[in-house]
């Protein structure tokens, strides 16, 4: 009996050591794939934050730097980074997530779209050269929302810290658990044993290796973080420093143990000095979380300041109590630095350290708000520099910014220290006066100009002389807005060049000179009413074949009708469009326009050419819109020929061969415009994919008469027939023309000698009368559009 009880006994005993070493055993396995699973996370999150990081410093990069090489390898390191931050999130998204980690994971995406979508447009403005927009949008757009994608992804760190710190303590509380089990059996097994005594504690010596093991892994994880992390018990006093946070602190981890949090984390507010004070110091927090102010500078032991980030949440056992907190802390100095430039950059330009114009209007807006409010009376000058080109054309643009930049020093020494002198584009300047009466802008606006009239800029043996168009306007209590004064400025030095060049035109009351400029510059707004109402109206002029049997083809010219019926010819409204940036929506509203005539026509056999601006090559969205119409139209495509002029083209070759690829491979047509004008474009002809080349008519005009143009003539002709490509020729004035063009082989002829523009539609308003409407078309009949 006592022999079966002691079996019965030993058997209970050898089934519970055994149940408690199974248990030690699952606690081990566990513990290792939690620890396992949040390093692989904590590393995919941290490589996505790098590579979104790495996006923004590389938009900074392009946006100041004007190297084509650089900005290529801007671009694909751009690119690379987004493609890298996809990979770890697709990785990421495959591993088993908390709720919450989830939860910070589907807003990260979020906010990442939408900031992407912000680096994107930063992207276009930099290939579109315009580096001032890109950084004000970098700074104003793209970094706030980076910064709220960075801050989810530091919170999913933190979620991973926390979850392996949870996890180590959870570990240890069962370990412990299991370490009195196993002793409680052992002392049981003793009255058994020796043997499963020594058996139990060979194996609690195993298990204790192990687990020694999995807490140095999470102390590696700790120390391989990027950021500065630092755990405080209860008492506020150091419990763990990592080597980050050693480092920036300028404490080591054993010295820093058990001092309080206030001496080892010393920071002050940087604009003002003055001594912050932790969250932490006071009590613990009872939220997941808290930031530091945004202007926190941390001082080293050592002294050395550090700009910083930090956010701090308290560390919580498994019951949910409270034991600790952890302070999670990065070293931002070179961003905010990197903050302070861009914030500079966005209100000055580049070359000359001026203001800008998106900082000299907001200026102005002062100035003319203390005009209305304060009666005081203040001018404004609007400069633009003579001969500027000249310099630019013969020496280079290197030249021309030495120019520029020697230029701003010699006008500021003619200003007084309250004024603004800005540079509003490329050779243009305004200048604000506050508190100047009008006599005394004339003064300072003639000093200005005698100083440019007076200088002489020398470049590599070369001496020239620039000249300066100053248009003056009073501001004072007259109802006006900044955009008025902006306008009258801008058409006050327009007739300052008018009028000679290298003058000054005062902008006065009655001036009937500057209201008809003005009227001028308001032909923008004009085509927006065209564009809003629809009172754009096609015409079509033919393209015969000379040398061929082919179809007779339609050039789509555009008129643009007034509210009383005039028609207005494109000479009088595409300059404007150009210069305000609308010939996208003018082309917009043109192949829409042509497609549904198109798809209604059945008389032309050929097809319809339709002109496109170098804007609208470089519009982003342009060349989805054509697909689009193409697709709904539902007319063939090859019944559409794009128009692009050589300048347009080479200016925007990128743009430009993307636009025909994509097009000629759904069966569209092009024709390179006015080819023959610069002759340094024959090179690219292998990489534009063209139908036509429109042969300038400044060669055709005159080639039965001159030799040379004669000869320009059959130079494009046999260029286009050796690359596969038909040649139409221009301005054909009289059918005459048309024996020379056979003779030299020319395919197509257009011109008012074979026929005149005639509407394709009807018009939108009563027209004038034809005469009238003839007049004006033979008068700007190589203008045409």
């Amino acid at each position: 009996m006592i022999g079966a009880g002691f079996t019965m006994v030993l058997v209970l005993m050898t089934a519970l050591i055994a149940l408690g070493l199974n248990r030690m055993t699952q606690v081990h396995d566990r513990l290792e794939l939690i620890v396992h699973e949040h390093n692989v996370k904590t590393e995919l999150i941290g490589n996505m934050r790098n590579a979104a990081r790495e996006r923004s410093v590389t938009l900074l990069r392009l946006s100041i730097t004007t190297d084509p090489f650089d900005v290529d390898q801007g671009i694909m390191d751009f690119r690379g980074h987004a493609s890298d931050f996809m990979v770890d999130r697709q990785q990421l998204d495959a591993m088993p997530m908390t709720p919450e980690e989830q939860r910070l994971l589907d807003e990260s995406r979020g906010l990442t779209e939408r900031a992407v979508a912000a680096q994107e447009h930063i992207l276009d403005h930099i290939l579109e050269d315009e580096r001032g927009e890109a950084r004000s949008r970098l700074l104003a757009e793209a970094i706030p929302k980076q910064e709220s994608v960075l801050e989810h992804l530091d919170a999913m760190i933190e979620l991973q810290q926390e979850a392996g710190l949870a996890a180590v303590r959870d570990t240890a509380r069962q370990y412990r658990t299991a370490v009195v089990l196993m002793l409680a059996l052992g002392g049981a097994a003793l009255l058994i044993g020796i043997l499963i005594t020594l058996g139990v504690l060979r194996h609690t010596r195993r298990i204790e290796s192990a687990l020694f093991e999995e807490k140095e892994r999470a102390q590696v994880t700790l120390h391989a973080i990027g950021d500065g992390v630092i755990t405080t018990d209860l008492e506020r006093r150091i419990d763990y420093l990592n080597p980050v946070a050693e480092h920036l602190t300028g404490w080591d981890q054993a010295s820093a143990r058990g001092q309080p949090l206030s001496r080892v984390f010393h920071i002050i507010r940087e604009s003002t000095g003055e001594r912050l004070h932790h969250p932490l110091t006071g009590r613990m927090p009872d939220a997941t979380a808290c930031s530091l102010d945004q202007e926190a500078i941390l001082i080293s032991a050592e002294g050395r300041e550090r700009a910083i980030e930090e956010v701090s949440a308290p560390i919580r056992n498994r019951e949910g109590t409270t034991i600790g907190a952890a302070l999670v802390f990065r070293d931002v100095s070179k961003a905010r630095v990197m903050a302070r430039e861009l914030s500079w950059a966005a209100t000055h330009d580049s070359l000359t350290s001026l203001a800008n114009r998106a900082e000299f209007e907001p200026r102005l807006s002062q100035l003319v708000a203390t005009a209305q409010q304060e009666a005081r009376e203040h001018a404004l000058l609007y400069m633009d520099l003579d001969q500027f080109k000249l310099v630019n054309d013969t020496c280079g643009h290197g030249a021309g910014d030495d120019l520029l930049c020697q230029l701003t020093t010699q006008l500021h020494n003619q200003l007084r220290e309250s004024d603004t002198l800005a540079r509003l584009g490329g050779d243009e300047f305004g200048v604000l006066l506050p508190n100047c009466p009008l006599v005394q802008a004339e003064h300072i606006a003639e000093n200005l100009r005698t100083t440019v009239d007076n200088y002489r800029f020398e470049w590599q043996g070369r001496i020239f002389r620039v000249g300066l168009s100053i248009g003056v306007v009073p501001v004072f209590g007259r109802v006006k807005d900044t955009v008025q004064y902006m306008s009258e400025a801008d058409a006050a030095c327009y007739l300052a060049k008018e009028q000679g060049r290298n003058r000054i035109h005062v902008s006065r009351a009655g001036d009937a000179e500057l209201s008809q400029c003005q009227g001028e510059m308001n032909c923008v707004q004009r085509i927006t009413h065209a564009l809003q109402h629809n009172r754009f109206w096609l015409h079509g002029q033919r393209i015969v074949p000379v040398s061929s049997d082919g179809a007779t083809h339609i050039e789509v010219l555009l008129r643009m009708v007034e509210d009383d019926g005039t028609v207005v010819l494109p000479a009088t409204f595409i300059p404007a469009a150009e210069r305000y940036g609308q010939m996208p929506a003018i082309d917009r509203w043109v192949v829409k326009r042509v497609l549904q005539h198109a798809a209604t026509d059945t008389d032309t056999e050929g097809h319809f050419a339709v002109n496109l601006s170098g804007q609208s090559l470089c519009d982003r969205g342009m060349l989805d819109y054509i697909v689009d119409q193409l697709q709904q139209s539902g007319v063939e495509p090859s019944r559409i020929c794009f128009e692009i002029t050589e300048t347009a083209a080479i200016a925007n070759l990128s743009q430009a061969s993307r636009f025909i690829r994509v097009l000629r491979g759904m069966g569209c047509r092009f024709s390179l415009d006015d080819f023959g004008t610069g002759m340094a474009s024959f090179g690219y002809l292998k990489t534009l994919k063209v139908d036509y080349l429109k042969i300038d008519g400044s060669f055709v005009r005159d080639m039965g008469d001159d030799r040379v143009s004669r000869a320009m003539v059959e130079s494009i002709h046999h260029i286009g027939r050796v690359i596969g490509v038909e040649t139409i020729a221009e301005c054909v004035s009289h059918e005459s023309l048309l024996d020379s063009l056979r003779l030299v082989g020319v395919d197509y002829a257009q011109g008012f000698g074979l026929h005149l523009p005639e509407p394709l539609e009807p018009c939108p308003a009563k027209p004038e009368a034809p005469e009238e409407n003839r007049r004006r078309s033979g008068s700007v009949a190589s203008q045409e559009l």
